[in-house]
């Protein structure tokens, strides 16, 4: 069962939990040509096996993928998430970030990270984030350093960056 969390708002994105209703569009989203080679395997992700995927999602608490929405239209921009949330550490992982095509290059997904993170300080009561990022993929690499992420580790083709996220409480 997932905490009540959400939806979540701030600005002009909306963040609402995946539902089963959104898995078509957002297999649709992540099997674009262009999109699935960013992800760590990069093979065509078959309906079943999302299915299934989403069913042992349902059963995580530490794991929280969103639908981010226009919050006056309720447009569907893209996907963003927050996993391996880590009480102890007061830290998680960010990504799974594929934005819906109509509103790729808008700014919109940059936003969306960013209530994601205002999401994690303020309701997760996290201190840090940190994601992972494909070393070829420089447009994801500049917008994550525009954001405030730094790179700390870097291991076979990915870059593990890091921020504090104090400043969005």
């Amino acid at each position: 069962m997932k905490p009540a969390h959400a939806p979540y708002a701030y600005g002009a994105i909306r963040l609402r939990l995946l539902a089963e209703g959104d898995l078509r569009e957002t297999l649709a989203w992540r099997n674009r040509d262009g999109v699935r080679q960013q992800f760590k395997s990069p093979a065509l992700v078959e309906w079943d096996a999302h299915l299934s995927w989403f069913e042992r999602y349902l059963q995580k608490s530490d794991d929280l993928v969103f639908v981010a929405e226009l919050a006056d239209t309720g447009g569907k921009v893209g996907q963003v998430a927050i996993y391996a949330i880590d009480d102890a550490t007061r830290s998680a992982e960010l990504g799974r970030f594929v934005a819906a095509p109509e509103f790729q290059g808008r700014g919109l997904m940059r936003e969306a990270i960013e209530v994601l993170m205002r999401f994690a300080a303020s309701r997760l009561e996290l201190a840090s984030v940190y994601l992972e990022v494909i070393e070829t993929n420089e447009r994801a690499r500049r917008l994550y350093e525009s954001l405030g992420f730094a790179e700390t580790q870097s291991v076979d083709v990915l870059i593990r960056m890091e921020r504090s996220i104090d400043d969005y409480l």
